[in-house]
């Protein structure tokens, strides 16, 4: 398995960084631009504010929890890849899944954020096929 840009639960710093991505128009054209020519404007927009609002409810459970519970349970070798510089996922949630996912490598990248996978394709892709072989 592997798992980049996740966390097992929300935290209320993550509650105000989602609160920072809920409206796309104050997103970087950069970012906005490909997702709107994809989903249409108003689905987009509408989603990730859906998004926010979904994600924002499991701080109202115990311990913001999402899935920690079910971390001990997973038993396949585990690959953790995380961006320091990803905005959205502090790295405190990658090394909460390094300490709770039995057996896990966390592999940081040091110039990485949340698109990671899209901005390192080359390096993203050649990782995780050496971890799967």
């Amino acid at each position: 398995m592997v798992i980049w840009g996740a966390n097992a639960y929300v935290t209320e710093e993550d509650s105000r960084i989602y609160q920072g991505i809920r409206d796309v128009s104050k997103w970087s054209e950069k970012a906005r631009k490909p997702l709107e020519a994809l989903y249409g404007h108003d689905y987009f927009a509408k989603t990730c504010e859906k998004w926010v609002d979904g994600i924002n409810q499991f701080k109202h459970l115990p311990d913001g929890n999402i899935c920690r519970h079910l971390l001990p349970l997973i038993q396949c070798p585990t690959l953790i890849v995380h961006g320091e510089k990803d905005p959205l996922v502090p790295r405190f949630h990658a090394d909460f899944l390094l300490e709770h996912v039995k057996g896990s490598r966390l592999h940081l990248m040091p110039e990485g954020k949340h698109n990671l996978h899209l901005r390192f394709a080359d390096e993203f892709n050649r990782l995780v096929e050496d971890f799967l072989q």
